[in-house]
C-alpha cells in the first residue's frame, strides 16, 4: 500500500523537475510548438495545472470531504484557452509549482484510510484504475506515471 509520505516525496521530485525544465525560458521559447498540433511548454504546463475551475487539488479534497463523490476527469485536454495563453511562462509555471506543492503538503499527512477513499469515475471505467479508484492508486498513477511522461516532454522541447 502506497503511504501519503512515499507520494509526496515522489510529488515534491517531480516538482522540483518541473521548475528545473522551465527555469530560464523565454515567453517566445515556451510559445513555440515543435510541430503543427504538438504542445508548447505552455501548453504542458496548462495541462498539468488543469481546468482553471475545479483544480486538482480541488479534487483531491472531493475524494477527502465526501462519500464516493462523482469526480468528472477528463484525460487529454491542455486546457489552454486564451487567458493562458496570454500568461508568462513564470506565471504558468509558478500555478504549477503551487497547486503541486499544496497537493504535497496535503498528501503527506493523508493516512492509509484516507488514501482508500474511492470516487465514481465513469471515465476511467476501462482504464485500470477501474470506474471506482481508490485516492492513493489514483495519485499514484498520476505521480509516477502521467507526470513522468510530461516532464520527458518538457525535456524533448527544451532540446
Amino acid at each position: 500500500m502506497v503511504t501519503g509520505a512515499a507520494l509526496k516525496d515522489q510529488l515534491q521530485e517531480r516538482i522540483r523537475a518541473i521548475e528545473q525544465l522551465t527555469s530560464g525560458i523565454t515567453d517566445e521559447e515556451a510559445s513555440k510548438p515543435p510541430a503543427d498540433g504538438e504542445w508548447c511548454i505552455k501548453e504542458v504546463l496548462s495541462h498539468l495545472a488543469g481546468p482553471e475551475s475545479g483544480s486538482l487539488y480541488d479534487g483531491i479534497k472531493t475524494f477527502l470531504d465526501e462519500d464516493t463523490p462523482t469526480y468528472d476527469l477528463s484525460p487529454g485536454q491542455s486546457f489552454f484557452e486564451s487567458r493562458r495563453a496570454d500568461a508568462s511562462i513564470t506565471e504558468l509555471r509558478t500555478t504549477v509549482i503551487d497547486q503541486y506543492s499544496r497537493i504535497s503538503d496535503l498528501l503527506g499527512g493523508l493516512s492509509e484510510e484516507q488514501l482508500a477513499r474511492t470516487a465514481h469515475m465513469p471515465n476511467f471505467k476501462d482504464t485500470p484504475f477501474g470506474e471506482y479508484p481508490a485516492l492513493g492508486a489514483l495519485v499514484a498513477g498520476f505521480v509516477n506515471y502521467h507526470m513522468p511522461d510530461h516532464i520527458a516532454q518538457l525535456q524533448s522541447l527544451r532540446g
